[in-house]
């Protein structure tokens, strides 16, 4: 191993610092079930194992001892290392409690849970203790942000290059203007991301909604997850109050952080002038008034116009921010919403932020690119720059965009076949498909927003789990360790 030439005390202690985190939360979990007079050993047990296991990873590696020469190989190996041992050990809870007998299927709600992804194979939620559903939302809220980027807030204890994870984590396209001081950075977003949540548990309180499941509900809100304490999901409440404040939070959970940031700096102009924050505002309008007119005059729905704005917008929202809640099952509305919800299963929230999926700003830069090569062809001696913000773009931000759109809908296709020829029908996979890889929670057919992927054979669950952590971490980053050029010295 060492003619690789990797830098392997870096990749445990990064490793062994993620499960040493994730025994703290678990060990939180612990406490809710104690309050709730349930018992808590499933989370000592579970939070004993994680931390042995992270210790025997991090402590060989000396505590205070400083570990430089970090290239992108250990970054993206720790990254993905890391992210894979969180839904590994974060499945603990729910197996050995016995709620969720089956490894497998333990597995496929921790990797949806820490993606963010919001798919479950559980069935009647509410029957699950207070305790396993707490340390389901919470999953969500620690992928929201990235488990990485919360690690750089302990900078000290990790050691090395700091930018190199934050670039294998987060592959949005604003993030080198923080590189130079990651680390200060990722405190503050954090910072950002824990009052936001926050703010939403007490306007959560403030709408009838009891502490739990305000807690819950804001963490899965925040994080865009789309876990709820309730089978039913938002439609239990029946409150427009509710529905609205969890609409504008999916909306702030699908914004770019670095936006935000700027936004609590009060430069108010960039936040709110940022093109791919218009376009994404500006989708959310339109298609929210097609299904508002399409729910309106289909002749075998009857609501009124108001009712079909109201369920129109949360799931417009709900969708395309990843998140997954509902209020209503676009399924049953017929194959024209199917059409429109799979468009924004694809396109999804803003770059760099808690969502997932291609991201409005790719597609604002595939369709001005392909605007201007039309121009090229009428006009093939013309210079004409893609703009994004009023800034040109270079040729290797294209090109490498135009790679990650072509590996999104290549996995998208691949995945798709694999899951039918594993026995998923044929719509069933499709909509499996870019779920996984976009994180979107809501599926097609079965397995849209009332269903659950209880049934889906155990292979296409572990496959999809997998396929998760690459859409969560933006394909690049765990494809590149299955190249041969990677492993050379």
């Amino acid at each position: 191993m060492e003619g690789i030439g990797l830098n392997w005390k870096f990749i445990a202690r990064v490793s062994g610092l993620m499960l040493m985190l994730e025994s703290f939360f678990i060990i939180i979990s612990a406490g809710v079930s104690i309050y709730y007079k349930e018992t808590p050993f499933p989370f000592i047990l579970s939070g004993m194992i994680t931390l042995g296991c992270g210790l025997f990873l991090f402590l060989p590696t000396g505590i205070r001892t400083k570990i430089h020469l970090i290239g992108k190989r250990e970054s993206f190996i720790s990254v993905t290392l890391s992210w894979l041992l969180f839904a590994l050990f974060g499945s603990l809870p729910f197996f050995i409690s016995g709620k969720i007998p089956f490894f497998p299927d333990a597995f496929f709600e921790s990797t949806s849970g820490i993606t963010t992804t919001g798919a479950t194979i559980l069935d009647n939620i509410e029957a699950m203790p207070k305790g396993i559903l707490f340390w389901r939302s919470l999953t969500q809220w620690l992928g929201g942000m990235g488990i990485i980027v919360f690690s750089l807030a302990l900078l000290p204890l990790i050691g090395g290059e700091a930018a190199q994870l934050f670039d294998a984590e987060s592959a949005g396209l604003t993030r080198d203007r923080f590189r130079p001081r990651v680390a200060q950075m990722a405190k503050r977003l954090w910072g950002i991301y824990l009052l936001l949540t926050v703010v939403l548990i007490i306007l959560l309180y403030l709408g009838h909604m009891d502490p739990y499941d305000a807690v819950c509900h804001a963490f899965s809100t925040i994080s865009t997850g789309g876990f709820s304490t309730k089978q039913t999901s938002v439609t239990h409440w029946n409150s427009i109050y509710i529905e609205t404040v969890l609409c504008l939070f999916m909306i702030i959970g699908a914004v770019n952080f670095t936006q935000l940031y700027f936004l609590f700096k009060g430069k108010f102009g960039k936040f709110f002038f940022d093109e791919e924050f218009r376009w994404f505002l500006g989708i959310i309008a339109v298609v929210t008034l097609i299904v508002t007119v399409g729910l309106f005059v289909h002749h075998s729905i009857d609501i009124r116009f108001k009712d079909a704005f109201r369920v129109a917008i949360f799931q417009v929202i709900s969708t395309i921010t990843t998140t997954g809640f509902s209020t209503g099952d676009f399924i049953q509305w017929g194959s024209f919403f199917w059409i429109v919800f799979l468009f924004l299963m694809i396109i999804c929230g803003c770059s760099g932020s808690t969502s997932g999926g291609l991201k409005v700003v790719r597609a604002l830069i595939l369709t001005k690119s392909t605007f201007g090569e039309f121009g090229r062809l009428i006009h093939p001696r013309a210079i004409i720059p893609i703009r994004l913000n009023g800034s040109a773009l270079s040729i290797e931000v294209v090109q490498r965009l135009l790679a990650f759109a072509f590996l999104y809908i290549f996995l998208i296709i691949v995945s798709w076949g694999v899951f039918v020829i594993a026995g998923v029908p044929f719509i069933e996979a499709l909509g499996a498909s870019i779920t996984s890889i976009g994180n979107g929670g809501s599926g097609l057919g079965e397995y849209g927003p009332s269903g659950s992927y209880a049934g889906i054979p155990t292979f296409v669950k572990i496959y999809m789990a997998l396929l998760m952590i690459v859409g969560r971490l933006e394909i690049f980053t765990v494809l590149n360790i299955f190249t041969p050029g990677f492993w050379k010295k």
